[in-house]
């Protein structure tokens, strides 16, 4: 009998290349797998974080009132949560570009749950102590909760610039969701029954939100000891960010198998779709290659000298972090007064569903988060015209609350134009916009740094607006001038937003517009104008 020998080798040479193709689709789902579950808990430090201001909102105001304290006090307890977020946020935004990522969120997670058991012990005295023990817990979370900038430095270094709305977006809708629906679970925790855990120490109406966010806050950090891990610089962002599959490979000349790398390089991804996705050149009209050279995630040359070098990125520095300062101070004044009007107009100082009222809103604003994204990743409208679009809602809902003698109607919609639609449109974009025009100037080494800048920046507004909210608000329905100040907060927000827009966007606006509205179409014949490197910005 003949054996073909020749046949049997290949035959086993193929069996041996299916094995190792399957062996590799198997490596290359774990680390699809680890990924996604690092960018989960990642969110899930960016929810505990947020959630640290929004389920105390709706017992904020008795818990005030319980250690002696009024609407002056409350602004302070409030605003000392920014305050410490306000130090926090650029020294660990800092700190991720120099040390792990695992390190910063398991020391601030640790702050953190200093503060809330700080928090669950105030209430034991009625007098200045209370309230001094009230505000370092509030401060202390604030400082914990400053992995905000953290966050976003992560999602920037394993993003390409064409997907960062999208997952800024996503990003925002987690934040969102800490922040606006968490206020819900503060109201239902309200339900639970008081009980000693070692006397005098309670559970009660004034410290469940306290031991909640103790509690979660744990879980948190055994889940970052034991199962977070850093990106690895060489590792592909694709498997998380792209929806394809991870077990897409490809050959390569040297009959290996690698899992499908995305081609957009940080440096050209988004020149090469300028038509679709301008809103990266706000103020740099072509993309220009980043003036330091990385190496081993450093910055050769100092983000100082960059910046001075570069004034159009020096440029679009200040202007973000104004946007964002006067946009997380209007927050601020809503978030500070919210619950005191809302028990005003309900004539019940003792109602505990204040939670449910601005939870219901918050839902609306998570909708909206998620829309954006969509949008986004569809390239169906330029960042700068939903920019525009937050920006004019919430001068809307500050506007409609100008009144001598609020009601529900115009609280009501005020608050759901703001809390709803305005703030969730005009965050996200900012802080994507910003993201996007670092990594076209200065790369994504200076991320952690920058994105501390301009969280710190917010941080700040979120001090000043509930500190002088407090000190105009006069405990009465009488609220004209504390919204007034809002209004014209927000003005200067839209004026802003609306001179960074380039030229050519205007060309393209008035052309829809003439081609839409227009009997003779003809006589409008007005042809585009592009920006190119020497172009200046309106």
């Amino acid at each position: 009998m003949n054996i073909d020998i020749n046949k049997n080798v290949e035959t086993i040479n193929n069996s041996d290349k299916k094995s190792f193709s399957i062996t590799k689709e198997t490596e290359n789902y774990i680390e699809y797998s680890k990924y996604f579950y690092n960018i989960c808990i990642v969110f899930f430090v960016l929810f505990l974080s947020e959630s640290a201001r929004g389920v105390v909102l709706p017992t904020t105001s008795f818990y005030v009132n319980s250690v002696g304290g009024g609407p002056i006090f409350l602004g302070i307890v409030v605003s000392s949560f920014s305050l410490g977020r306000f130090i926090s946020t650029i020294l660990l935004g800092y700190l991720s570009s120099k040390l792990k990522y695992r390190k910063v969120f398991i020391g601030s997670v640790a702050i953190c749950i200093v503060g809330s058991i700080l928090y669950c012990f105030a209430y034991l005295s009625d007098g200045i102590a209370g309230r001094i023990v009230l505000v370092i817990s509030r401060l202390l979370l604030g400082f914990g909760a400053g992995t905000l900038s953290v966050v976003r430095a992560y999602i920037a270094e394993i993003s390409t610039p064409k997907e960062r709305t999208t997952y800024i977006a996503r990003a925002s809708a987690v934040q969102f969701f800490g922040f606006a629906i968490t206020p819900i679970i503060g109201s239902t925790l309200q339900f639970l029954p008081a009980f000693y855990i070692i006397p005098p120490i309670s559970v009660n109406t004034l410290t469940s939100p306290g031991w909640f966010l103790t509690i979660f806050n744990i879980v948190l950090i055994l889940i970052l000891i034991f199962r977070f891990s850093n990106p690895l610089k060489s590792a592909p962002s694709t498997p998380i960010l792209k929806s394809s599959s991870p077990t897409e490979i490809i050959k390569n000349q040297d009959s290996e198998f690698k899992i499908i790398i995305q081609k957009d390089i940080e440096t050209n991804d988004t020149s090469s779709s300028s038509s679709n996705d301008s809103s990266s050149a706000l103020m740099i009209p072509t993309i220009k290659k980043p003036t330091s050279t990385i190496v081993n995630g450093n910055d050769q040359q100092s983000l100082i000298k960059i910046l001075i070098n570069d004034k159009s990125t020096l440029k679009s520095l200040i202007i973000f972090i104004v946007l964002n300062f006067f946009v997380r101070g209007i927050l601020g004044i809503f978030e500070t007064l919210g619950t005191p009007i809302y028990l005003l107009l309900l004539k019940d100082y003792d109602d505990d569903s204040a939670g449910y009222y601005f939870g219901g809103m918050g839902i609306v604003g998570i909708l909206i988060l998620l829309g954006i994204g969509y949008v986004s990743k569809r390239e169906l409208i330029n960042d700068l015209w939903i920019l525009i679009a937050g920006n004019v809602i919430i001068v809307i809902g500050c506007a409609i609350c100008v009144t001598s003698d609020l009601n529900w109607a115009r609280f009501t919609i005020g608050s759901l134009l703001i809390w709803g639609f305005g703030y969730p449109l005009a965050q996200t974009i900012i802080v994507s916009m910003f993201s996007k025009t670092l990594s076209s100037s200065v790369g994504k080494a200076s991320q952690g740094t920058l994105m501390g800048v301009i969280g710190m920046a917010g941080s700040l507004g979120r001090i000043l607006g509930p500190l002088i909210s407090g000190m105009m608000f006069t405990n009465t329905l009488n609220c004209y001038y504390v919204f007034f100040f809002c209004t014209c907060l927000s003005i200067i927000v839209l004026s802003i937003s609306i001179l960074v827009i380039p030229k050519d966007m205007f060309y393209k606006a008035k052309y829809f517009i003439y081609r839409k509205f227009s009997i003779n179409k003809s006589n409008y014949n007005i042809g585009f104008v592009n920006l190119n490197e020497g172009d200046e910005l309106i």
